[in-house]
């Protein structure tokens, strides 16, 4: 059975792309998994190309509805395009393994019919989407507060963003959510989102265990 290394990152973090380039290149891995789009996986080359030069992004979107779409976003200090150059540059073989657009899309248009077919009621106001999340839903505030910082933010900035070495910055990330998992439980809000959290990590061990398979 091959080793298996979970590197846990922030997208856009500067910290976790130096930090994250830099254990790559000690760990010199055969193969990188990646939470993002699988259509993209033949995209990754393009990311080493001459005239390639973040901010870029990949654009997903849904040919009979383009109404339905999502752009994946990449700076030069997002840790997946970090991955995405180091894959690339040594040939070694990258794939994105969160839930298919295609499933996401369809998921998103069958709850927009649901939603046509049984309006809220008289009164009732739905939750947006878009509401900021309260401090004591960011499970990274009750680390913040244990060592002494006001928000997560501010606690993931200071001790992940601003590190100047990886060293086990990873295992530590590792084992911090693992605990948090334990304690808290599944941070999602709605029964919709949190089913698809559920779809999005299922596929993703999936996708793991049929890497492992391969070697």
């Amino acid at each position: 059975m091959s080793s298996l290394h979970y590197f846990g990152v922030r997208h856009h973090g500067p910290g976790c792309a130096r930090s994250l380039r830099e254990a790559l290149h000690a760990l010199q891995p055969d193969c990188v998994l990646v939470e993002g789009p699988p259509e993209a996986d033949a995209l990754v080359s393009l990311s080493i190309a001459e005239d390639m030069q973040p901010p870029v992004a990949l654009l997903s979107y849904c040919p009979d509805e383009p109404g339905f779409a999502v752009y994946h976003p990449f700076a030069e200090f997002s840790p997946e395009w970090q991955a995405m150059q180091w894959a690339a540059r040594a040939g070694v073989p990258l794939r994105f393994i969160d839930l298919p657009r295609a499933i996401d899309f369809g998921l998103d248009k069958a709850r927009r019919e649901a939603d046509a077919e049984a309006p809220a009621a008289a009164g009732e106001v739905e939750p947006s989407e878009e509401d900021p999340v309260a401090a004591d839903d960011d499970p990274l505030s009750w680390l913040a507060r244990a060592a002494g910082f006001d928000d997560g933010e501010a606690w993931w900035n200071h001790l992940i963003e601003e590190r100047s070495e990886a060293g086990s910055l990873f295992p530590a990330i590792n084992e911090a959510m693992v605990a948090l998992r334990q304690e808290l439980g599944d941070p999602a809000r709605g029964a919709d989102r949190a089913q698809r959290e559920r779809l999005r990590e299922a596929h993703m061990r999936q996708c793991i265990r049929a890497a492992q398979k391969e070697g």
